[in-house]
């Protein structure tokens, strides 16, 4: 849940945009025998062209073995060694995003795996390169409308069939696709699932308790006592965890003189009330979103100068906020940074509305209830898509169950769990609703501060390029039953509060952002500044990213 306030759940659906380059090659659905192993779609080629795809038939409804079958795409990159020590299985998140995501990390952050480890990658049924889900109808403005024939005319292709497009069904397509890994060569297994993918992992522990030999949860989402209605709230009380590290960062400390959250919060009512800096850009809705992405993809050094430029709120601070709002609501960050286009088989919204409202809502908001909590806080959905999530609700929702839904996993599994404290999307606070399902003392949770969403890769450290999180998760499939190696958590980089220079002045318009004098940007400023400073901008063109990519 990569991760995300327009398409991601739960976390950033990344996705290559090319199109096919071949068409893997099918493997029938027999348990008894070996994958056909071919060439892969152009998203799923690792770089050093050893991954090999394959399309596996399964059973649309795991009920009927000898029903209606669709495929589900398992892609495999073979261990560099040639001697490998076991299977690692990728499990993205969303739900709805691709596992494309990361075939692209394996000469990256995956790296320290590839060696001696076989890197497998199940794409979820009704997702990319799977038997995918999507709605035929054209676009409207009507959004009820839209997604109402949307649904119709997928009802009307699958039946009741449409609800097998569900975790329970997909982690039954995992336990079968590891077995079938396993004809010619049993290698232990390990699963890796990211955001949704540890409520796939969880489900898959409830259908098949033995089926792995361990299990890595990287970002949790729990079975039981969670809800995406919940959003809005946890990124109220993340943002309490942000403020206390700003308040115990000297530059950031000495900004709001260690009392950010309780500034910025009285700040922000006035604000909203229209009794402060009536010439700010931004309106309610708007500086919301702003907070609810920067927290999400970490983008601190912008965020909070942008809170104390707006309790300053002198003429420099206007033009400063004001070039930020063109920069990331206008479209000029956009055009700036030049995201390449989407790939369409990158994410499902209909499986993502599909599993989000029968699967994700153990714990219930009504609609008033979020829109009164939204008056007053830092970060929430903008209110025209918390309109668009009850419609969801009335099309999608209440459509299946099934004996596991909201149900905690029980397993003997040895089990990593990790998360960040700083990540609104899946926070921290949650896992002891994970800790309480365990029932083995090799089932374990290491929690790394300063760290969002997605901790295998955004866990940096100081010196390296491994991250913190991949040598956590590298300890302990090496060695299920000794406690793993969390040394590296002492060399963290964690938490920045500092934007550079040219950052700065691409956003604000000033050479500091939080201090100085600000000039009107322009988008054709920008781009000079672009043109002038082309290493700068490199360095900086992820914070932008993270800023306009949603």
């Amino acid at each position: 849940m990569h991760f995300l306030v327009k398409t991601c759940v739960l976390t950033g659906c990344l996705a290559s945009t090319s199109g096919w380059a071949n068409n893997p090659v099918k493997s029938i659905f027999n348990q008894y025998l070996a994958f056909d192993w071919g060439s892969c779609p152009s998203q799923f080629q690792s770089r050093d062209g050893s991954n090999e795809c394959t399309l596996a038939q399964v059973p649309l409804n795991w009920e009927e073995p000898a029903g209606k079958q669709i495929e589900v795409l398992v892609s495999k990159h073979p261990a560099r060694s040639g001697n490998s020590r076991g299977q690692i299985w990728f499990l993205q998140g969303g739900p709805g995003g691709s596992g494309s995501f990361f075939v692209n990390q394996f000469d990256s952050t995956l790296a320290p795996f590839i060696n001696d480890y076989d890197l497998y990658v199940l794409e979820h049924r009704g997702v990319g390169w799977s038997t995918h889900l999507g709605c035929n109808n054209p676009p409207s403005h009507d959004y009820q409308a839209y997604w109402q024939d949307c649904f119709d005319d997928l009802y009307n292709q699958w039946g009741e069939g449409l609800y097998q497009f569900n975790t329970t069904s997909a982690a039954k397509d995992l336990d079968y696709v590891i077995g079938k890994s396993k004809v010619l060569d049993w290698q232990p297994s390990h699963v890796y699932g990211v955001s949704y993918g540890t409520f796939w992992a969880q489900r898959f522990s409830q259908v098949a308790p033995t089926g792995a030999q361990s299990l890595i949860l990287d970002s949790v989402f729990p079975a039981t006592g969670a809800g995406l209605d919940l959003w809005d709230e946890n990124y109220g009380k993340i943002f309490t965890q942000l403020s206390h590290y700003c308040d115990q960062d000297a530059l950031c400390s000495s900004k709001f003189h260690g009392q950010a959250e309780q500034t910025i919060r009285s700040l922000l009512k006035r604000v909203f009330n229209d009794e402060h800096c009536p010439d700010l850009a931004f309106i309610r809705d708007e500086l919301q979103a702003f907070a609810t992405v920067s927290m999400t993809r970490s983008v601190e050094q912008i965020l909070m100068p942008a809170f104390y430029r707006l309790a300053r709120c002198n003429s420099d601070d206007v033009v400063a906020l004001n070039n930020v709002h063109q920069f990331i609501l206008k479209g000029e960050g956009r055009e700036l940074v030049q995201l390449p286009a989407k790939d369409p088989l990158g994410y499902s919204s209909v499986l993502a509305r599909l599993i989000s409202n029968n699967e994700l809502n153990d714990v219930n908001r009504d609609l008033t209830a979020r829109l009164a909590f939204c008056q007053d806080a830092v970060a929430c959905y903008p209110t025209y898509f918390l309109l668009q999530k009850e419609v969801d609700k009335t099309i999608w929702g209440n459509r299946y169950s099934d004996e596991f839904i909201y149900q905690n996993m029980h397993h003997y599994m040895p089990t990593l769990v990790i998360n960040g404290d700083v990540d609104p999307q899946t926070p921290h606070y949650d896992i002891p609703l994970i800790q309480a399902a365990f029932t083995n003392i090799n089932q374990r949770y290491v929690e790394f501060q300063q760290t969002e969403h997605g901790v295998v890769f955004v866990s940096h450290m100081s010196e390296g390029a491994e991250t913190c999180g991949a040598q956590v998760m590298m300890s302990f499939i090496n060695n299920l039953w000794s406690e793993p190696d969390t040394s590296c958590l002492s060399n963290l980089k964690g938490l920045n509060f500092s934007a550079s220079e040219f950052e700065s002045l691409m956003l604000f318009g000033a050479s500091d952002a939080y201090e100085g004098t600000a000039q009107t940007m322009t988008l054709e400023q920008r781009v000079a500044l672009k043109q002038a400073q082309p290493a700068q901008f490199t360095q900086a063109v992820g914070t932008f990213a993270r800023l306009v990519d949603w």
